[in-house]
């Protein structure tokens, strides 16, 4: 007696074992991983033109202000100098958004866009940071709107790892820091430090709803990974079903068309599959067709190769770029591939083991997708009606 395997179950996807196994520190699985960074990469380099856009106005629109509101040539000579300096801040916090912008108009690798994003928040806080250290040693009360640059420089919206954010806040905080051991004043080193007091908590707020955020957008993905799966997928067997197959092969056929490949459908049947149902049971019987399903997928090896169950016990092979002789060496490979297996069948008039019935047909100029798995459905039909447990084709196999 073989063993009987639990049917495919949704929880029994890749999708759906992450979820349960969790991902506390925001890491999935090496090849899971690379699919959420493709994932999440959809869109990037739209967000990242519409951030650092709006980072940049918001850069202008405080520069802009700081002309306003600091009187330049009023100023002693001493405080020339740091003027001087806080105009070189400006330029360089512009010219660090600039870069995000320019890697993502010229669509530069995500890597290149995500390690400027990085650079460019980096830079956007500290900036913000030192123009709050000049306002204190100027007496320019505007440190509170200031605030905002330094926390969206912090956690910019993008699905970046939180650890790469985490590396940026602590060197900011030490930016901020060492801005405070530097102030010649100790009444204004005492506010940097408040300050970098105050930014080190709203750090661990904004922290903590940035882990959630993609903590969140990574079991979204899970979910709907698992969701796309079962659409695709026939529970039981893991394998396509009717509605992906009927997709895939009116693709493929175009697809064979174009490249004047040839394009053969075989159709299985198991043999007298509602006798050993009703003598053995529906869970042998679903363990036979599981059986089949690991038989008809040895059969194929190509990218744009499919097995689908296409019915109760029926199931369907598209193989494309395959030569009538390598199809008819498949055909026979499936049916006795499924004899070797040895799954005893006692209502069977045809063998003392659960058998295969096959047709084959090949794709012809005026074929579609409806016509073509009529002529292979028919072809199945004379095997059945032939003796089963064999494989019959096209006459355009014998060419």
């Amino acid at each position: 007696m073989f063993q009987i395997r639990p049917p495919l179950l949704a929880s029994t996807t890749r999708y759906a074992l992450q979820l349960r196994q969790g991902f506390r520190w925001l890491r999935f699985d090496a090849p899971l991983e690379a699919e959420y960074r493709a994932y999440c990469s959809g869109n990037e380099y739209t967000r990242v033109l519409w951030f650092s856009g709006l980072c940049l106005l918001l850069w202008a629109g405080f520069a802009v202000l700081d002309l306003w509101v600091v009187d330049a040539a009023g100023r002693p000579s001493a405080e020339q100098s740091l003027l001087e300096w806080l105009r070189a801040v400006r330029l360089g916090v512009a010219a660090s958004i600039v870069l995000v912008l320019a890697s993502a108009l010229w669509r530069a690798p995500l890597r290149v866009v995500h390690a400027a994003l990085l650079l460019s928040g980096l830079v956007l806080a500290c900036g913000a940071a030192f123009v709050i250290y000049v306002h204190k040693l100027l007496g320019v009360p505007h440190e509170g709107a200031l605030l905002v640059l330094v926390l969206v420089g912090l956690f910019t919206p993008f699905a970046m790892s939180l650890w790469w954010h985490g590396l940026v806040v602590l060197l900011y905080l030490a930016c901020v820091t060492a801005l405070a051991w530097a102030a010649p004043l100790p009444g204004v080193r005492a506010e940097m430090l408040r300050l970098d007091a105050v930014l080190a908590l709203s750090a661990l707020l904004f922290g903590f709803a940035a882990y959630w955020r993609e903590h969140q957008r990574r079991e979204q993905f899970l979910y709907r990974g698992d969701a796309h799966w079962l659409a695709m997928r026939d529970a039981l067997t893991g394998l396509y079903n009717r509605r992906m197959f009927n997709h895939h092969l009116d693709q493929v056929m175009a697809h064979a068309r174009r490249e004047g490949q040839p394009l053969v459908l075989l159709l299985a049947d198991v043999d007298y599959f509602k006798a050993y149902n009703d003598g053995h049971g529906q869970e042998q019987g679903d363990a036979v067709l599981q059986q089949v399903a690991q038989v008809s997928l040895a059969c194929i090896g190509r990218p744009l190769d499919m097995v689908a169950r296409v019915g109760g016990e029926k199931f369907a092979v598209v193989l494309y770029g395959s030569s009538a002789a390598h199809a008819r060496a498949l055909g026979q490979s499936l049916v006795a591939g499924v004899r070797q297996r040895a799954l005893a069948h006692g209502a069977s008039p045809v063998a003392e083991v659960v058998t295969v019935s096959v047709g084959g047909a090949m794709l012809q100029p005026d074929d579609r997708p409806q016509s073509i798995y009529a002529r292979a459905e028919r072809v199945l039909h004379q095997a059945k009606s032939s003796g089963r447990d064999r494989c019959n084709w096209e006459a355009a196999f014998q060419a």
